[in-house]
């Protein structure tokens, strides 16, 4: 677990040694209110892109509720078992020494609410022209079927690591300028799943599911996690 520090309000944990300068960028980033998205794949709140000088632009992720809960308490979490900004900074750090391409953690922060309740960020490094699978299937699709294979190479490594990510689906992919893909969004994700079969299953049930759901082509069907 990374160490904290109070920062304006903000319990903050952040990935190596940051100048006060890039720590204000960073606290303005968190506090500043989010956007809602249009894009139900790439989630209900849309990620906020911000420049850090020394850093360059990163991507801030704001903590919302999803289902039934969203309509009584939006952003506020119990505070019970690990933080969920911070248990994805973890989780990312961890899935990218196995060999997986995702996001660099940069930071992430939470604040308090009447002592058991909390709101969280997570900041990481921006993936430089990165377009989400669900758009390049649509807008490219020879370019998104190429990626196909290297995203089956990261979803192997995934199952092979059993580390499940509850929510993998295309617009939780994205393909960068080079062509390279990446897996983004690990919250909610368990690490240490025995059942490797069961996994492969999820993974491509899951997938599948949202193939259907948002009308997508139907190349995306056949992908391999086994």
């Amino acid at each position: 677990m990374i160490a904290t520090e109070t920062y304006r309000s903000l319990e903050v944990g952040w990935s190596g040694s940051l100048s006060e300068s890039r720590k204000q960028a960073l606290a303005s980033a968190f506090e500043k209110p989010p956007e809602a998205s249009d894009n139900l794949l790439a989630g209900r709140i849309r990620p906020r892109s911000v420049h850090v000088d020394g850093i360059g632009r990163v991507i801030v992720k704001h903590y919302y509720r999803g289902g039934v809960l969203r309509h009584i308490n939006r952003r506020s979490y119990l505070k019970i078992g690990k933080i969920r900004s911070a248990a994805e900074f973890e989780t990312l750090t961890l899935v990218r020494t196995i060999g997986v391409n995702a996001p660099e953690p940069v930071a992430f922060a939470y604040r308090t609410r009447w002592a058991v309740f909390y709101q969280a960020w997570l900041a990481v490094r921006e993936i430089p022209g990165g377009i989400s699978l669900a758009e390049c299937s649509r807008a490219e699709p020879e370019r998104a079927r190429a990626a196909i294979p290297d995203l089956e190479d990261q979803i192997h490594i995934l199952r092979d690591f059993g580390v499940l990510h509850v929510d993998l689906h295309p617009g939780n992919v994205l393909v960068d300028a080079e062509d390279q893909v990446y897996i983004i969004d690990f919250d909610k994700a368990k690490t240490g799943v025995a059942n490797r079969t069961g996994l492969a299953e999820y993974y491509v049930n899951r997938w599948q599911r949202a193939v259907a759901k948002h009308g997508l082509p139907d190349f995306l069907n056949y992908l391999k996690a086994g």
